[in-house]
């Protein structure tokens, strides 16, 4: 009878969260198949399904700049099976700038965030400067100059509006449908220079037919050991963008605790770190620490935003 009563006072789920996971989980992915999104994915997706003895399903959603797959997410069952791979706009930049937006990111519990990478500022081989602060006084006597990104509210945008800001240049953000167009105008002489992820004119900056002039992380990095960082030439930026795994919230603690002690041990493995890409430094938070990380960010981003008038169109 003693046993009987202590069974009856414990709640479904935490019977369940003493055999989780007992059926197979799935990882939501904001992309289509191929790419780094995807191919991290993929590799959580085998070590967990090794670690946690289940399989686990990748399901792609592309699409509205990551807002399809929040949705799904963000809808999903608190039960731990639906793990959400998020973009850097999806978590921070959507919330500040896309009115009524079908998600608040009160609707995700953070399980931690995949890796962190720079942004690059590069030039047109014609454009006579090798670093930032070379850029900056070019500009001036320019009075104005065009640079390629993403796209409005980009990463690289943002990165541009930061050095606007530290240094008081005129810029003009010109907006393309993917990084590698900007950097191929570029290279053209259509476009004085770009601001995109470092991969994307790595080759090009190797084979001359561009430059990069300036990295936005305090630190230099492996790839490029001898460019300089904004910050070495005088203009104090730190920024990085990073992508992240959530949860729906309410997901019971002892739950997520099972998932980022297993997606903690893949991201940190050596299996991960060679898929990535030479920029990109993988890491793992905690998901306080990573609830603070996001709140940060954005009420950095939130103080950018209004201050230099950042908008989507």
């Amino acid at each position: 009878m003693s046993l009987a009563g202590a069974l009856a006072g414990l709640s479904a789920p935490a019977l369940a969260q003493g055999r989780f996971p007992d059926r197979p989980l799935r990882i939501i992915v904001p992309v289509a198949a191929g790419g780094i999104s995807d191919t991290i994915s993929r590799y959580l997706a085998e070590t967990m399904r090794a670690e946690l003895g289940q399989p686990v399903v990748v399901e792609n959603r592309p699409g509205a700049n990551g807002i399809l797959a929040s949705e799904a997410i963000a809808r999903s069952a608190s039960d731990g099976y639906t793990i959400g791979y998020m973009l850097y706009a999806a978590m921070t930049l959507n919330p500040l700038l896309i009115a009524n937006l079908s998600y608040k990111m009160t609707d995700f519990l953070p399980l931690s965030p995949t890796f962190k990478a720079p942004m690059v500022l590069a030039v047109g081989r014609d454009v006579p400067v090798r670093n930032v602060r070379e850029f900056v006084d070019y500009v001036k006597r320019q009075g104005q100059l065009s640079y390629g990104t993403l796209g409005n509210a980009s990463t690289g945008q943002i990165l541009m509006e930061m050095l606007r800001g530290a240094s008081g240049i005129e810029l003009e953000n010109v907006g393309y449908r993917g990084e590698t167009l900007a950097v191929t105008d570029m290279i053209a002489g259509n476009l004085p220079a770009v601001c995109v992820s470092t991969m994307n004119v790595l080759e090009q900056h190797r084979a001359g037919t561009a430059c990069i002039i300036g990295i936005s992380t305090p630190q230099r990095i492996s790839a490029l050991p001898d460019l300089p960082t904004f910050a070495e030439a005088g203009f104090p930026i730190d920024y990085s963008y990073f992508h992240g795994l959530m949860l729906p919230a309410g997901v019971p603690g002892p739950v997520a605790e099972r998932l980022h002690r297993s997606v903690g041990t893949a991201l940190l493995s050596e299996g991960l770190k060679a898929r990535l890409t030479p920029d990109m430094q993988p890491f793992v938070l905690s998901p306080a620490a990573f609830s603070a990380m996001l709140r940060e960010e954005t009420s950095k981003l939130g103080e950018l935003v209004a201050a230099r008038g950042i908008r989507l169109e």
